[in-house]
C-alpha cells in the first residue's frame, strides 16, 4: 500500500454521468480519502457531493483540489 503525498489524487465520478468518465481532483495533503467515499469539490455550478472512485498517483488532468470528505453519518441527517 502506497502512502498518499501531496499530489495523490481521487478520480471522481459525478451521479449524473451514466458514461462512467471520472475526473481528477487534488487530494489536499492530510487528507483521508478512500474508494467509495463521499467528498466535496468546487464546480463551475459550486460544490457538489460525488463519489470517489479510485485512487492514483499522479494525474495529468487534475486542477482542483477536494474541499472536504462527507462523514458517513452525516449523510442521512437532516437538520
Amino acid at each position: 500500500m502506497t502512502e498518499a503525498t501531496s499530489l495523490t489524487v481521487a478520480a471522481i465520478m459525478f451521479k449524473w454521468q451514466k458514461d462512467g468518465k471520472t475526473y481528477d481532483y487534488f487530494i489536499p495533503e492530510g487528507m483521508t480519502v478512500n474508494v467509495g467515499d463521499k467528498v466535496v469539490v468546487e464546480t463551475a455550478r459550486g460544490e457538489t457531493t460525488v463519489e470517489v472512485m479510485a485512487i492514483k498517483a499522479e494525474s495529468e488532468m487534475a486542477q482542483k483540489k477536494i474541499v472536504r470528505v462527507v462523514e458517513p453519518d452525516m449523510e442521512g441527517e437532516k437538520a
